[in-house]
């Protein structure tokens, strides 16, 4: 490489040069390649949040009430829009690209291009115009090669924007889920204000570094470079990924221009977001009814419903079941099949209520193992307060098991009251502890008795 060759500091050689431009010729082959991988992928995604959301609702959540319950669902639901904001982009994208190559092949047929003098039908006045507002073909396809490119690039911005933001969520819901078992209350409350405030102050510095007189003062300087150096850290490794397109965009297209991509952006990942909120609402409590109510329908009361989830003939193997569930809403046998569920949030209640026991350390593993199965099966058998119509069935026995293809887990139990009434009959199942008048009921299961003659 002679002297006038060396690349200066910071840049490429030429024969890089060279090489970048031979790549960049040859990029729409594998942006429409990756654009069709990468809708087809974004499209699986919803369905595997779904179950990871069943998943974790069911067995690690221990509040699915309040805003502890209400902020995983906001995040699900948030991830999920997102997917559909990203599906949408690399549509577009594959849109344009395919509709690039047809005026690339078009050019290669007709190298002339776009003839206006030749068009039928309008006056010259209309030709002229015409070709004012489009130009040469030619030029054209350069202009949509770059649209292409920019929206290409803004997809993948995305989803890196996407990767941080569900690595930040598993980051947080897996730091609660071990300390907030581990610490008291009082340490729990303390640590979420301290992080409250740490928030606000990160929020509040932002805004205020983003003026332009306080950040060319010395301190000001110095408390951006700071914050900017921790947002680094914040983002886990994809920084200057994330950066390398933010700042070619930042520093190359003009400021109201991105604003107002990012405005319409927002207008249609936040409608998203409502509609995905909405369905996932209705789809972890099908009671909501939304805009299909109706004047005398209500889902609200179990007696008056039939839930579904609380029947195996009708519950979906992919179905998570209710609190309680029994074999049909229409029972032939003179028994009742009664399931039991045992979700993580039971747990809030019977941790207070059910002291383990402390057992002599003599003891060996399997019979420490047989005296806890003994003892949390009679806890339950005490605790359990089912109900057959008007009559108690007291302290039923009952097993261990795990339900469906979910393994599902809780209690089985198999009734064999005298009180059932051809016709409708009504199960409830509750939870009786000490200092409560009533017990606390979980599910309320109507069903009709037709045995069998």
């Amino acid at each position: 490489m002679t002297p006038s060759e060396e690349p200066s500091p910071g840049s490429i050689s030429s024969a890089d040069k060279d090489k970048l431009r031979e790549l960049t010729a040859q990029s729409w082959e594998m942006e429409l390649a990756i654009s069709g991988v990468a809708i087809f992928a974004v499209l699986q995604l919803p369905d595997l949040l779904d179950q990871g959301f069943d998943y974790l609702r069911y067995n690690l959540i221990t509040q699915t009430e309040g805003l502890p319950g209400l902020l995983p669902m906001l995040a699900f639901s948030m991830t999920k829009s997102a997917c559909y904001v990203l599906f949408l982009a690399f549509l577009v994208n594959f849109v344009m690209r395919a509709y690039w190559v047809g005026l690339v092949g078009l050019l290669a047929v007709y190298p002339s291009g776009i003839r206006y003098d030749k068009i039928p039908f309008i006056s010259t006045y209309a030709q002229e115009q015409i070709k004012k507002d489009l130009g040469p073909l030619d030029r054209y396809i350069v202009r949509l090669d770059r649209r292409c490119n920019i929206v290409f690039a803004t997809a993948f911005l995305m989803v890196m924007m996407l990767f941080l933001i569900a690595v930040g969520y598993v980051i947080v819901l897996s730091v609660y889920l071990i300390l907030r078992p581990a610490l008291p209350a009082e340490v729990w409350q303390i640590l979420k204000i301290a992080f409250n405030v740490l928030l606000v102050l990160y929020l509040t510095a932002t805004i205020i570094l983003s003026n332009k007189r306080v950040r060319q003062h010395p301190i000001g300087t110095k408390l951006q470079y700071g914050l900017m150096r921790f947002s680094q850290a914040s983002m886990m490794g994809i920084y200057k990924p994330i950066s390398a397109i933010s700042n070619t965009f930042y520093s190359n297209i003009p400021t109201k221009y991105i604003l107002r991509t990012m405005a319409v952006v927002m207008v249609v990942f936040m409608g998203s977001f409502f509609v995905e909120f909405t369905a996932d609402l209705s789809r972890t409590d099908r009671r909501i009814q939304g805009l299909a109510s109706r004047h005398l329908y209500t889902a609200r009361i179990d007696e008056h419903y039939v839930n579904p989830l609380a029947y195996d003939n009708l519950r979906d193997e992919n179905d998570y079941l209710a609190q309680a569930s029994i074999q049909a809403d229409v029972i032939q046998e003179p028994y009742i099949r009664l399931f039991i569920a045992y979700p993580k949030t039971l747990d809030t209640l019977l941790k207070v209520v059910a002291k383990e026991p402390v057992m002599d350390d003599s003891l060996s593993r399997q019979e420490r193992r047989q005296r806890y199965a003994d003892w949390s099966t009679e806890v339950m058998r005490n605790m359990l307060h089912v109900v057959i119509n008007d009559s108690l069935y007291s302290k039923p026995d009952v097993l261990f098991t795990q339900r469906g293809i979910h393994q599902q887990r809780g209690w089985q139990t198999v009734l064999i009251p005298d009180n059932l009434r051809v016709g409708k009959n009504l199960l409830k199942v509750g939870l009786k502890t000490e200092g409560r008048l009533k017990p606390d009921e979980l599910i309320a299961i109507p069903f009709w008795y037709v045995p069998d003659k």
